[in-house]
């Protein structure tokens, strides 16, 4: 007497009723959900994130890089990062002053440069930083400068410019 043959079915297949198929797809779109906010990214949007950039997290680079806001230190440090002469920059404001006034970097040409030991590249002017901003997509999230801290110092108004 011959025994007949059952299909043997995976545990997963046994358990939840799903073939082996059904959990690939189940377990390949988990992977694209990201949970701290919500969303859901197809591979597509998230190979177009990567390109772009968007991975990094400048805020965090910044505030690394920086430091203690309150500390005339930090603004002397960053001051002299972005090629100015710190000479007479003897106090906070003085430094803020200073990088509203005379500096046009991309913040992350300055994390970039600062890691290398170099100088960021400066614009001649703000519509010359806004133009290169948009053109390669490195944009601070303006939301996340602080009133009067050093981002917002060094932040242009990049959507500004008609020209562009």
């Amino acid at each position: 007497m011959a025994k007949s043959k059952k299909s043997k079915k995976s545990a997963a297949t046994a358990t939840t009723g799903l073939t082996e198929n059904d959990t690939v797809q189940l377990t390949s779109g988990l992977k694209n959900l990201n949970f701290q906010d919500n969303t859901y990214e197809s591979e597509p949007e998230k190979e177009k994130k990567k390109k772009r950039g968007l991975k990094r997290n400048i805020v965090k680079e910044f505030a690394a890089y920086f430091g203690n806001e309150s500390m005339l230190e930090n603004w002397l440090m960053l001051c002299r990062d972005v090629g100015l002469e710190t000479q007479g920059l003897t106090s906070i404001k003085k430094c803020r002053m200073a990088l509203k006034k005379e500096v046009w970097v991309n913040i992350y040409d300055l994390i970039d440069a600062n890691k290398l030991g170099q100088l960021p590249n400066r614009f001649v002017s703000e519509a010359a930083l806004s133009k290169y901003t948009i053109r390669t997509n490195r944009i601070y999230p303006k939301r996340m400068a602080k009133d009067g801290g050093p981002v917002r110092a060094l932040l242009a108004h990049i959507f500004a410019h008609g020209d562009i």
